[in-house]
This record gives C-alpha cells, structure tokens and sequence, in this order.
C-alpha cells in the first residue's frame, strides 16, 4: 500500500487521530499549555492545593493516554476541563458516600466499669466434676470422654459403640444438664 494511502486509511479509521510522526511532542505542548488554566479552575472547585494538584495531573493523564484520539483541531482546552470538572464531581459524590473519617486520636474510649465477677466464674473443674458425676450413665460417659479427656467424637463412638452423630446429641444434652445443676448449685451456695 503506498504512503498516501495509508495516511488517508488512518484517518478513517480514527478522524480524530494524529497521524504526523512529529504530532505527539506538538501535541503534548499544547496540552501542557492547559496546565495553568487547568489549575485555575480545579482551585475554583476543590480549594485543596493538594486536590487541586490531584484533580490537575489525573486529567493531564487521561489526555496524554487518549492523546491519539483527541482533536487538536478542536478545542483541545474545553476537553480537559470538561473532564477536571466531572472528575471534580465524581470526587464529590464519591465523598458524599462515605462517612467522614475521624482519626483515632480524636476518639474518646470510655474505661469499662468495674463490675463484679458473674457468678459463674467461681466455677472449678472440680465442680463441673462433682456435676457430671450426677449425669446419667449414658450422658456422664460421654461428656467425660470429650471435656475432661480431649477424646474426639469419632473416638468416643467407637469406644460407647454408638453413632458419632448419637456424641453429639448426648453431649448437647449433657451440656444443658450440667448448665442446670450448676446454675442450682450456684444459687444455693451463694444466696
């Protein structure tokens, strides 16, 4: 394909598409030619020297990655501060989501009183031993292999001879019985 052919193939391709070797350095100092009216009017919207420069670079960026694309022709200063303003807006709406941000500095933590300790916690191993002892066969032999033992549920139903799931059941069963007898038994020992 000749030359000339090629040039008129890649502008109908893409119309708006540099097709001078020497186009892209043309193009990107126009386009840095927008930097200080581009920096004027992200001052107008955001105030924030650190989001104006943020809102600023983000467009020159999308510029030089669609650099191909954009019409010099045109009006090259209009594109981009359409695209600082909806960038600017974009930014907004995304804040608008979020709930503010407190640092954790700024936080008060309030010290939990101090409270008694729950009945419960004067519990010992030889109370629950004492409790299971008054377990019914059945339930007391399981609860005893698993809490006091460490056997695994596999283990206990091979040595009872029973299902692993029937372990669990008697252990459920066993576990609100205890919870019953010391619950008594902690009333009684401390009214």
């Amino acid at each position: 394909m000749p030359a000339a052919e090629a040039t008129d193939q890649r502008s109908i391709e893409a119309p708006n598409a540099v097709a001078v070797p020497g186009a892209h350095a043309a193009a990107r100092r126009l386009l840095a030619e927008q930097l200080p009216i581009l920096r004027a009017v992200a001052r107008n919207l955001a105030r924030n020297s650190m989001e104006v420069e943020d809102l600023v670079q983000d467009v020159y960026e999308r510029a030089l990655r669609q650099i191909d694309r954009i019409d010099l022709t045109a009006n090259p200063r209009g594109w981009m501060v359409t695209v600082l303003h909806n960038l600017h807006i974009d930014r907004c709406r995304q804040r608008a989501r979020m709930k503010p941000h407190v640092p954790h500095d700024d936080v008060p933590l309030a010290a939990p009183e101090a409270r008694e300790a729950p009945i419960w916690a004067s519990i010992t191993t030889e109370d629950v031993r004492r409790a299971a002892a008054e377990l019914p066969a059945e339930l007391r032999d399981a609860y005893v292999m698993f809490a006091l033992e460490g056997r695994s549920y596999i283990e206990i139903a091979l040595a009872l001879g029973i299902p692993k799931a029937t372990v669990g059941t008697r252990l459920s069963r066993a576990r609100a019985r205890l919870k019953e007898l010391l619950t008594a038994q902690l009333r009684g020992g401390h009214s």
